[in-house]
């Protein structure tokens, strides 16, 4: 797509158009009326929308074509015409002048994006950042969402198809929040293409940055230039974004010794295994790091549905330390539990054989669970993120408890901590 055709200069052009919002509007309802009743045209009821507008076909002239003869045509543009991109602005245009409203009115318009896009020529995935900037973060969770869901079989009317568009979607985006719900799903996905696409999306040298304001200022007639809207992201940016997922902070010592000793590690880890891939348990999370501080956006999921959200706001004053955790930071203490574990248990075992009582055979047993709940904290919380080329970013506030993310790509963290001031 080129900046000539882009979403961005659509904009600019409906903003100038007398009759551009009323234009957005029927393409709007013609698209998810098609939508609803698993239409590929949308000429179906046309020229009562148009009637009703108030439009004529003069009206629905630009540059780019005319709406009402696209509209008739319908799939007979080819990908990347001009009347094709007109009509995606156009469609996502009509989503930012009646916003969905909550989660569930969210998964609704972007399931019917998602069909459109896939069954018919109109694809306003391409164009949400561009019409409605920082308001298409709701709609990019619905749309990892839906990816989710398709990849699970779950959604039949999809398919396939759809989440491999909705991947690319999430691919092409510039949004932070867009990224972030990629780097959610890369290790969720089990279809070889979409988890490419998503694993592709994670790159921070191949996208191009939003357009100022986020499109704000093409409605408004002012803004930025075709060059600047496309040009590539650049490192040198006041913030720097990572996506991930929470984990729990780095245990002190004592409180693993206390921990593993007792039994409670194991029972741990084997609950959160069960609540990830038995209920579908995840914690995505975005980390933004700037000069002033760092804010971390987290959600809980369930069943892939959104349970509660949060924001975390730590200033750079509160914040003690920010570190990354790549290669076995704990391996000597993880080392030792297991070897003093292992150790008892042998130990007891001897004794067990040598008085053939039956309660040192407990005790055995409890040192066993001691060793192998030590090994499973140490494999899950460090050994796959490793593995992986992939880190653990930790922030310990001054004040308040830590907080972890799992999943970071070890150079997106090491750019992203560089713009904390040292001290």
């Amino acid at each position: 797509m080129t900046p000539e055709h882009s979403p961005y200069a659509v904009l600019d052009e409906l903003a100038g158009h007398p009759r551009g919002d009323d234009l957005a509007r029927v393409v709007h309802t013609a698209a998810f009326a098609a939508a609803d009743e698993r239409r590929t045209t949308l000429e179906g009821g046309l020229a009562e929308l148009v009637d009703r507008a108030g439009l004529s076909v003069a009206d629905a002239e630009t540059r780019f074509g005319n709406v009402v003869r696209a509209l008739e045509r319908g799939t007979s543009e080819g990908a990347g015409s001009a009347t094709r991109v007109l009509l995606a602005t156009l469609l996502a245009r009509g989503v930012a002048l009646s916003p969905p409203d909550g989660p569930e009115a969210e998964g609704r318009v972007a399931e019917a994006l998602v069909w459109l896009a896939t069954y018919t020529s109109v694809d306003a995935l391409t164009a949400l950042d561009a019409a409605l900037g920082e308001r298409a973060a709701g709609l990019w969770r619905s749309i990892a969402a839906l990816v989710r869901r398709a990849d699970q079989g779950a959604l039949p009317q999809l398919g396939r198809a759809g989440a491999i568009i909705a991947a690319a979607a999430l691919r092409g985006s510039p949004s932070p929040d867009a990224r972030a719900e990629a780097a959610a799903l890369v290790d969720d996905v089990r279809d070889p293409i979409v988890r490419s696409l998503l694993r592709d999306a994670l790159s921070p040298a191949r996208r191009p940055s939003r357009a100022p304001s986020a499109g704000g200022a093409a409605q408004e007639g002012a803004g930025a230039t075709g060059d600047e809207r496309w040009a590539p992201e650049r490192d040198g940016g006041a913030t720097a974004r990572l996506a991930g997922e929470l984990s729990p902070p780095p245990r002190g010592p004592v409180a693993l010794v206390l921990l593993a000793a007792t039994g409670i590690l194991l029972v741990m880890h084997v609950l959160r295994l069960a609540g990830r891939f038995l209920l579908r348990y995840r914690r995505p999370a975005a980390l933004e790091v700037g000069p002033k501080g760092v804010t971390v956006r987290s959600r809980t999921e369930l069943f892939g549905r959104t349970l509660k959200e949060r924001e975390t706001y730590i200033p750079v004053e509160a914040l003690l330390r920010a570190t990354r955790e790549v290669r076995y930071p704990r391996l000597a203490l993880y080392a030792g539990l297991v070897a003093l574990g292992l150790g008892t248990y042998l130990g007891v075992s001897l004794l067990v054989d040598g008085a053939r009582a039956g309660s040192p055979e407990l005790l055995g047993m409890g040192a066993l669970v001691f060793a192998f709940g030590a090994a499973l904290d140490f494999g899950l919380s460090h050994l796959e993120t490793a593995t992986r080329g992939r880190c653990r970013v930790v922030l310990v506030p001054r004040k308040g408890p830590g907080v972890a993310l799992a999943g970071i790509e070890r150079d997106a963290a090491d750019l992203a901590l560089g713009k904390l001031p040292r001290a």
